[in-house]
C-alpha cells in the first residue's frame, strides 16, 4: 500500500451504517421500531404504493414489495449523521422481481410522526408474489392464494452500527482499508462454516434422519416435486415432446405428490411426524431422484430452511422441537465471518453487507453512477429474504439526490438491481 493510494481513499471515506438483522426472524406482532419484512406500520392517510412491473413478458399495476422499515431515531449520530432527518419513520417498497430488472419499481416513503403508535397494515390483494408470477426465481411450493408468506417477508429487527465506507471497485487498498473499517465495527468475526443445507448432496439427504420433522415441511417438499412434475407435463415450444414412457412417469410422480398432499392434509401443519411416517416419506422422496437428482435435493434444502423460519416466527414450541443443527445451520448465515483480503478488494463477503449512506458495494457500476446521490439503504444478496433475493452476488439500493433529500422529497428515489 503506497501512502498515496491511502491517502487518496481516506481522503474520499465516508461514514456510513451497517444494518445488522437478527438470526431468526420474529412474530408480525413483534414490537421492533426498525426491521426488514414484516408489515409497515402506515399512517391511515398512506396508501401501500403500487406500480407496474413485468412478469413473464406482461406488465401490470401491482402492490410493491414491503422491504423495511426504519426509524430514524434509532439510527446513531455520528459526523454524515445530518444528511438523514433526525426523526420519522422511512418505508420501503420495492418490485421483487429479480429478472431483468436492472432499475426495479421502487417507492419510499417518510413519516415524520412516531410510527410505533400507528396500527401494521394489513397487505392489500394485489400484493405482488415475491419474484412475480411464474417468475424463475419464485418459489414453486408457495402457494400465493394460500401461503402468507408467498407474499409477505419474515420480520427480522434490525440495529446500526456506524463504520467507514470507501470508495474503490477491486482495489485492494480500498479493500483493506474496508476490512479494517468492517471488522472495527463487528469485531473479527468467527471462521467459516459448512452450511448443512445449501450445497448438500441428495446421497446427504438420504442419510439424514432429521427430516421431516413435521407435516408442514412434507407438505411444501411434496408441493415442490408435484410443481416440477407439472412443469414438465405442460407443452412447451422449447421442449421435444414427451414420449409415452416419459409422460407415464411423469404422470406417476404427480400422483405420488398428490397422495402426500391429501395426506398432510387431514393433520395439523405442525403436528410432528411418526417415525413409520417418515420413513415411508424419505422412501417416496429418494424415489423422485432418478427424475431430479439435482432439483428436489436444492428444494429440500430451502423447505427446510423455509419451515426453519416459519416455526421462529409463529411458535417457539415447535421450533424448539425442530432438529437443533437446522436451526443452528440457518442461524450462522448471519454471523459475522472472518473476511479475507480478496473479499475485501471485491467488496463482498461471506456475510451480507446491509447499510445506509456511505458509498456501497456492487459488482457493476451503480455505486460510481451515484456517486453523487445518498445512499438510502442497500440490500446484499440475503437467506433472509429467500429464494428472489438470496443470491449473495445480488445488490439492491435505493438511492437520492440531495436536494431532494433536503426537501424530504422522497418521490424522487431510484432503486438499482445489480448481480455478479
Amino acid at each position: 500500500m503506497t501512502a498515496n493510494q491511502k491517502e487518496n481513499l481516506e481522503a474520499r471515506a465516508r461514514t456510513a451504517v451497517l444494518v445488522r438483522r437478527e438470526d431468526l426472524p420474529v412474530s408480525l406482532a413483534h414490537p421492533a421500531r426498525s426491521f426488514f419484512g414484516g408489515l409497515p406500520r402506515l399512517p391511515a392517510e398512506f396508501d401501500w404504493p403500487r406500480a407496474e412491473v413485468t412478469a413473464v413478458d406482461e406488465a401490470e399495476t401491482v402492490a410493491l414489495t414491503f422491504m423495511a422499515q426504519i426509524d430514524l431515531g434509532e439510527v446513531p449520530d455520528f459526523e454524515a449523521r445530518p444528511l438523514l432527518p433526525s426523526t420519522g419513520t422511512l418505508y420501503f417498497f420495492c418490485s421483487s422481481i429479480f429478472e431483468g430488472e436492472g432499475r426495479p419499481p421502487c417507492r419510499v416513503l417518510y413519516y415524520p410522526g412516531d410510527a410505533a403508535t400507528l396500527a401494521e397494515r394489513q397487505p392489500p390483494p394485489d400484493l405482488m408474489p415475491l419474484a412475480g408470477d411464474g417468475g424463475d426465481y419464485q418459489v414453486k411450493w408457495l402457494d400465493p392464494a394460500t401461503d402468507f408468506h408467498a407474499k409477505v417477508e419474515f420480520k427480522y429487527p434490525i440495529c446500526f452500527l456506524p463504520f467507514r465506507d470507501f470508495a474503490f471497485k477491486e482495489d485492494p487498498v480500498g479493500g483493506e482499508l474496508l476490512v479494517a473499517a468492517l471488522c472495527e465495527a463487528l469485531g473479527p468475526g468467527e471462521p467459516q462454516q459448512t452450511d448443512l443445507l445449501s450445497y448438500r448432496r441428495a446421497d446427504d439427504y438420504t442419510k439424514d434422519e432429521d427430516w421431516p420433522f413435521n407435516w408442514l415441511l412434507i407438505t411444501w417438499v411434496a408441493r415442490s416435486v408435484l410443481a416440477h412434475a407439472r412443469y414438465d407435463l405442460e407443452p412447451s415450444l422449447y421442449r421435444k415432446p414427451l414420449s409415452d414412457e416419459t409422460r407415464a412417469i411423469l404422470q406417476d410422480v404427480e400422483a405420488g405428490a398428490i397422495r402426500w398432499l391429501e395426506r398432510s392434509g387431514r393433520w395439523s401443519p405442525l403436528q410432528t411426524v411418526d417415525a413409520d411416517v417418515k420413513q415411508a416419506f424419505r422412501v417416496w422422496w429418494v424415489g423422485q431422484l432418478s427424475i431430479y437428482p439435482f432439483q428436489i435435493p436444492r428444494d429440500l434444502g430451502g423447505v427446510i430452511d423455509h419451515t426453519i423460519r416459519y416455526l421462529a416466527a409463529h411458535d417457539e414450541r415447535a421450533l424448539a422441537a425442530a432438529p437443533r443443527r437446522y436451526v443452528a445451520n440457518l442461524k450462522q448465515r448471519n454471523h459475522w465471518k472472518t473476511p479475507s483480503a480478496k473479499q475485501g478488494q471485491y467488496r463482498f463477503f461471506d456475510t451480507a453487507v446491509h447499510q445506509m449512506l456511505g458509498h456501497g458495494s456492487s459488482w457493476q457500476d451503480a455505486p460510481a453512477e451515484h456517486a453523487d446521490d445518498v445512499l438510502l439503504l442497500q440490500i446484499q444478496g440475503d437467506d433472509a429474504f429467500f429464494r428472489w433475493h438470496s443470491n449473495c452476488g445480488c445488490v439492491l439500493h435505493f438511492w437520492i439526490g440531495r436536494e431532494a433529500l433536503s426537501k424530504l422529497d422522497f418521490s424522487q428515489v431510484e432503486a438499482t438491481l445489480e448481480c455478479d
